[in-house]
């Protein structure tokens, strides 16, 4: 080989250590880019001749080049925002994104989303993120993968009051008594207040009487203000429902449940039917201590509108409404492949996959070895400041060899040219 073979391998040494420091100086300028993964470069030889002698081969390289320049996919630290809409992945996997032009699929770790104007789950891009979706009635996940859509105007119907469940003490030392509906309050021992929805979602405020009126037996009487039904007079309880109660001499309930709430013939005002409500005592006690609640629960709500939207760690977005109730919209999927390196980059923390990647393989957060989600938190950079600094360093100490070759030659030329 000539001497001026050393010009090329010079300029091969500039080249991918030039390479390097933009790989190093894209690092650092994307130190607060949220989900974003640091690039490293490997370099490789060239092999420029191989002479094969008696004694042996002569291989003489030609300088480097860059094989390859990976992405590193450890995680970034997670960072607090406070924000209900945004997401980080605790472990393995992408989010999956799509452009909705295009209905191209994109993976990315930056989970920097919000609701757009249309109720889409969106990156800041516009991209729609993808899920598996809800029921109607949240409760069976359909999976199949589409545009989660979260309407703030949708209503969540009334639901009526079908069963109650309630439990209470029933103090065993009360002496017997008579009821009276003209007179609750002093034919009674104890009394507690419920409330009904009915078709339309309006609450109806029942008052539960509980009587002593024989050993080990009470009665009890549910009234409803006479101004809520037809023909009642408001301030005058009209009679919702009655039974008894019966207890063994442990003071358990041997009467077998559930009970109708629900025993007369009345109409709401508006003339709408009163809910067939099952009422559920069961584990109420009769001991010798005073009377008092310990649960009460109905499974009746009014109508509601949305207020916000939660994500639970499984990745399941729940639509919270004014009635207090909760609704699941669609659980995130994440996305994982078999060589992350074989990504390809595509520029706003998105990624595209190819050939070497693989094909996406989708799991719910938590399966299949995919992370969990962390919501209203974001993942940081994985950028080790200090680690690039250093590279920095060795590269631009590198790229003053190289060019220290390239000068160094240009003497050699210059005093070979002055030989006479």
């Amino acid at each position: 080989m000539s001497i001026t073979s050393s010009f090329f391998s010079g300029l091969s040494g500039l080249d991918t250590h030039a390479t390097a420091m933009q790989v190093i100086g894209d690092n650092i300028s994307n130190i607060h880019t949220t989900g974003y993964k640091s690039s490293s470069v490997h370099f490789e030889d060239v092999l420029g001749v191989s002479l094969t002698g008696v004694e042996g081969s002569n291989q003489t390289g030609a300088g480097a080049s860059i094989a390859s320049v990976d992405l590193n996919f450890i995680q970034g630290s997670l960072e607090t925002t406070d924000v209900g809409t945004d997401v980080a992945i605790n472990g393995r996997g992408f989010f999956i994104v799509e452009d909705p032009g295009t209905e191209e699929k994109f993976y990315t770790r930056a989970g920097h989303f919000t609701i757009d104007a249309d109720g889409y789950y969106v990156d800041s891009q516009g991209h729609r993120v993808q899920g598996y979706l809800y029921d109607p009635m949240g409760k069976s996940l359909l999976e199949t993968l589409g545009d989660i859509q979260i309407n703030r105007n949708s209503m969540l119907p009334p639901h009526i009051t079908s069963e109650v469940e309630m439990v209470l003490n029933l103090n065993a030392s009360e002496s017997v008594k008579v009821w009276d509906i003209g007179d609750p309050a002093a034919s009674s021992h104890y009394s507690t207040a419920l409330t009904v929805y009915d078709s339309l979602g309006q609450s109806h405020l029942i008052q539960v009487y509980f009587t002593k009126t024989a050993d080990l037996t009470w009665e009890w009487h549910a009234l409803i203000d006479g101004g809520e039904v037809v023909g009642g007079t408001p301030g005058v309880p009209v009679l919702y429902g009655e039974g008894t109660l019966g207890f063994d001499e442990e003071g358990k309930l041997t009467t077998a449940m559930p009970v109708d709430l629900l025993t007369e013939a009345i109409t709401f005002i508006g003339g709408i039917t009163p809910p067939a409500t099952k009422i559920d005592f069961t584990s109420t006690t009769q001991f010798g201590s005073a009377s008092a609640i310990q649960k009460i629960s109905q499974d009746g709500y009014a109508a509601g509108n949305v207020t916000g939207v939660s994500i639970d760690e499984k990745g399941n977005i729940l639509a919270h409404y004014t009635n207090g109730m909760l609704r699941a919209i669609a659980r995130l999927v994440l996305a994982d492949f078999t060589n992350l390196n074989g990504l390809e980059r595509v520029g706003g923390a998105l990624y595209r996959a190819t050939t070497k990647s693989g094909e996406a393989l989708f799991n719910k957060p938590g399966d299949g070895g995919v992370g969990t989600i962390s919501s209203s938190m974001l993942e940081e950079s994985n950028v080790d400041l200090a680690s690039e600094f250093i590279k920095m360093i060795i590269i631009q100490r590198g790229y003053q060899a190289n060019s220290k070759v390239i000068s160094t030659t240009d003497e050699m030329l210059a005093q070979l040219m002055n030989i006479r």
